[in-house]
């Protein structure tokens, strides 16, 4: 295991056979992958940002230079890691509350410039509700920033074992942005060799996890894949980002 993974992979919390905690710590492990992830929303980043179901902070990591970081995390032992983790951060909270109990006093209404919400939706059924909610708790003016697994044509053994409900289209998340209010501003799929990847491992094999070996392979990859998407923007991918605006 590399510096970064032996840093930030988080033994003692992902460690569980359920295979939510195994493709957390596998992800854990992947620098380039995260980043690139990153890459995507930091531009759509503000002073205020609400990152709902930060699981062990694979992504958080990278947005600590914000003013003020509210990490949503209802899951008991990655809310006891977040808060160990990054204790040290005056400028970042962790609260053990779900988005369906906010806006409250701790979580307040129109309060963040923007909302985080990485690989979560694809898990709550009232899923149109939750992004209501969360543009009462945006300013005006403020980012609804979404990443969720694309395709429907995708959904298999792994989107099962994760308890994924759905995979998501522009189409259908843009709905969801409608009833919520949001203007959607910038919507792109991801990781087009992700696809290939995702389809063979869930569909074809069956498999109800994360392979590492595979993972780790494909994060080697990830600067020249990235790149190239950068150049040409792809027509589908194993994720879909959305940014949407309160009016």
């Amino acid at each position: 295991m590399n510096s970064y993974s032996q840093l930030l992979a988080p033994v003692d919390v992902a460690d569980g056979q359920d295979s939510v905690s195994h493709s957390l710590k596998v992800l854990a492990s992947v620098y380039n992958y995260n980043h690139w992830i990153f890459s995507m929303i930091r531009d759509h980043l503000g002073g205020t940002v609400l990152e709902i179901g930060a699981g062990i902070g694979n992504i958080t990591r990278f947005m600590l230079n914000v003013d003020r970081l509210v990490c949503l995390e209802p899951y008991p032992p990655y809310h006891v890691y977040l808060s160990r983790q990054f204790c040290r951060h005056l400028n970042v909270e962790v609260v053990a509350l779900p988005i369906e109990e906010c806006p409250n006093s701790r979580v307040p209404e129109g309060a963040f410039d923007a909302i985080v919400c990485l690989n979560v939706l694809e898990h709550i059924a009232d899923d149109c509700g939750v992004l209501s909610r969360c543009g009462k708790l945006l300013r005006p003016g403020g980012k609804m920033i979404i990443l969720v697994p694309a395709l429907s044509c995708l959904y298999g053994e792994m989107d099962k074992a994760m308890g994924h409900i759905r995979r998501y289209s522009k189409r259908s998340l843009g709905c969801c942005f409608h009833e919520a209010g949001l203007k959607t501003i910038d919507a792109r799929y991801m990781n087009m060799l992700g696809v290939l990847g995702w389809w063979w491992q869930g569909k074809v094999l069956g498999r109800s996890t994360i392979p590492e070996r595979g993972t780790r392979f494909f994060d080697r990859c990830v600067p020249y894949i990235s790149a190239l998407e950068r150049i040409m923007p792809v027509p589908v991918g194993q994720s879909l980002i959305m940014v949407g605006e309160k009016q």
